[in-house]
């Protein structure tokens, strides 16, 4: 698209350029972008990629939201563990089994372990894939909003 999508994402996490771009042009509620971005990260699933920082966001966005005194996390642990009972339920089952392997890492929450949920998003089928896509832009775009 010839256009931009001003912003300023607050959610220094989402690094790569693309993912960055995909975010901004959902905030901004721009179909034909959100339909070229969804493309490129339904089809980039390696490493450092535009689903990896997506994920990779969105998870680290939430750990300090899903944080309870009552209930202390310890890391490592899987992001389905840690996340609250509401945004599990809110989940599509594709995302639900990608976060049962998805590993948030670091003595204070601050890194993600992404390898066994691209590698499951891998095997999934496109439509599976777009369902993991859907809820983790809706998570990032509600902590931008």
């Amino acid at each position: 698209m010839g256009h931009r999508h001003p912003s300023k994402l607050k959610n220094p996490e989402v690094s790569h350029a693309r993912a960055r771009w995909l975010l901004r042009a959902e905030l901004a509620g721009c179909d034909a972008c959100r339909a070229e971005g969804d493309e490129d990260a339904l089809s980039d699933l390696a490493s450092g990629g535009v689903f990896d920082s997506l994920i990779t966001g969105f998870v680290l966005s939430r750990v300090q939201q899903w944080h309870s005194p009552s209930r202390p996390s310890q890391y490592p642990a899987t992001v389905y563990r840690i996340a609250s009972i509401d945004e599990r339920d809110f989940w599509q089952p594709p995302t639900q089994h990608c976060m049962r392997v998805c590993t948030v890492t670091g003595a204070e929450g601050d890194g993600v372990d992404t390898v066994p949920a691209l590698r499951e998003l891998r095997l999934m089928s496109t439509a599976d894939r777009s369902l993991v896509l859907d809820d983790v832009i809706d998570g990032l775009a509600e902590t931008e909003g």
